[in-house]
């Protein structure tokens, strides 16, 4: 059964039943799950105890397009994927997002390298969750790919961890940096969610079996490895 996701919603189907949402989530159909990375929550404050003075922003950012993806998918299960927070500041941020929720949709929350001391949450009705490091939905595998999994044969791993990002140009000195989706059938690396996060550049890395997804707010498109292998020779 397919899910019946507002048409104003902007996404494309990656691999079957698996789509990219210009929100940097994933939706896979057959477990009407969302899936996030790298969340960073108590980013701006994080920096701001260190005494670096960011702008207070980010954590309402993050908040307002999990409750859009939530609004407009209204699904089972919402994963994050590790580094939901930044340290330990963010975690007051997230559990109140968890405790509003919480009635609403399964959260599931795995470790990253970022908020490997927050080990449980408080889940629907106050019960406490443990946090995990890998978890599987069928053929897909979940986890936040810092560290070497031992990944199921035949199975789908998404990850995310890389802040991948494509770089593009149009040969006249605009530049432009985007978000990005890599994709394979064995393996997705998801996009940063964090507002804050400048990405990490995946035009030299994408595997010739590989597509690497642009995703913007108003658009996302794939780009194929050949092109951009010949556009980064070329400068």
């Amino acid at each position: 059964m397919r899910c019946m996701v507002p048409s104003k919603t902007l996404r494309s189907e990656v691999l079957r039943g698996v789509w990219i949402d210009s929100r940097r989530a994933v939706f896979i159909e057959e477990f009407n799950l969302l899936a996030v990375a790298d969340a960073h929550w108590g980013y701006a404050d994080s920096h701001r105890a260190a005494g670096n003075l960011l702008p207070v922003w980010g954590d309402e950012e993050i908040a307002r397009r999990l409750e859009s993806l939530l609004a407009d998918y209204a699904p089972r299960e919402m994963l994050w994927l590790g580094d939901s927070l930044h340290t330990l500041t963010g975690r007051i941020a997230a559990e109140t997002f968890v405790a509003r929720h919480a009635d609403r949709v399964q959260l599931t929350i795995l470790a990253g390298n970022h908020d490997r001391h927050w080990t449980t949450f408080p889940g629907a009705d106050g019960c406490i969750q443990r946090i995990n490091r890998t978890i599987s939905r069928g053929k897909f595998f979940f986890h936040h790919g810092d560290l070497p999994q031992d990944v199921p044969p035949n199975s789908v791993e998404l990850i995310g961890h890389h802040h991948p990002s494509v770089s593009l140009w149009d040969g006249a000195g605009t530049r432009l940096k985007v978000p990005a989706l890599v994709v394979s059938p064995q393996r997705l690396i998801l996009p940063a969610f964090s507002p804050w996060a400048a990405g990490t550049p995946w035009n030299d890395r994408v595997e010739s079996h590989e597509t690497l997804w642009a995703v913007a707010p108003s658009r996302i498109f794939a780009v194929k490895a050949g092109m951009l292998r010949s556009r980064t020779s070329s400068t």
